[in-house]
């Protein structure tokens, strides 16, 4: 029996001993057991080989952190050189604009996956940003979250989501009035007790004497929230061109007083 064949069985045992344990949940406590079970599974799954696996990773990034280092013109040279051959040798596209981060990974990892070159290019860019030695990498990396934590980590000015949500909701929460009321017969059908006071999509087309006709109400939360953050970006651009018009004018209102005075 060769490895695949034994793998394939492992996992069909596996299957059959799952599916006899569901049948078994029927009471409370095997139900327990049974979610206690997978617990440990998923311990002794952390602990080790995806531990392990992470710490194998951490330490060829931190090699090839190290080989992105400060060198001196000529060696930097030689190294660009090396990395050119070693391209062709593999028949990759060498693009010699592109960050050498991005470079190495690509170098290291090879030229199949973008998503996972530009994940582990990032991450070494940030590294570089703050100044991490390459001995220093790994914990560096387990302190900031992992890999995928330092991928989606923004500037300073960055606002999530879910904040620019949070910002639009408040700001249009101190509004006095509504822009309008929609109320029907079909509409009262969809009415729910239970959302009273909360935040809901109504998904309409505007007609020709300027009604909006209403086709679905939406109460999904990731629905509501991505139509708050629009709000918000929409709220944004708003005050951006107000911020223009008024530096305009300020510029305008400056020339006039020098034009007064030279006058």
């Amino acid at each position: 029996m060769n490895q695949i064949e034994k793998t394939t069985d492992a996992v069909n045992t596996a299957v059959v001993l799952n599916d006899n344990a569901l049948t078994t949940v029927g009471t409370f406590a095997n139900a327990v057991n049974l979610l206690a079970g997978m617990e440990a599974k998923r311990i002794t799954w952390e602990q080790g080989a995806y531990r392990t696996s992470n710490s194998e990773l951490y330490a060829v990034l931190a090699e090839c952190l190290s080989y992105c280092g400060e060198l001196v013109l000529e060696q930097a040279k030689q190294r660009s050189a090396a990395l050119e051959r070693f391209y062709k040798e593999r028949n990759y596209s060498y693009k010699s604009e592109v960050p050498l981060a991005t470079r190495v990974v690509r170098a290291v990892f090879g030229n199949i996956d973008r998503r996972r070159i530009s994940t582990y290019s990032l991450v070494l860019r940030q590294a570089q940003k703050a100044k991490v030695q390459t001995a220093d990498l790994a914990q560096w990396i387990e302190d900031n979250g992992g890999i995928q934590e330092i991928r989606l980590g923004k500037s300073a000015t960055y606002i999530s989501p879910k904040a620019k949500a949070e910002i639009a909701k408040a700001a249009i929460a101190g509004r006095k009035s509504f822009l309008g009321i929609a109320k029907s017969e079909l509409l009262s059908h969809v009415a729910d007790a239970d959302f009273m006071g909360e935040a809901c999509v109504l998904l309409a087309e505007q007609q020709a004497d300027g009604s909006f006709g209403i086709r679905a109400v939406l109460r999904n939360e990731a629905v509501v929230n991505a139509a708050y953050a629009a709000l918000y970006g929409k709220q944004q651009v708003a005050l951006a061109e107000a911020k223009a018009a008024i530096e305009a004018a300020n510029d305008a209102d400056g020339a006039v007083d020098t034009q007064t005075q030279a006058a």
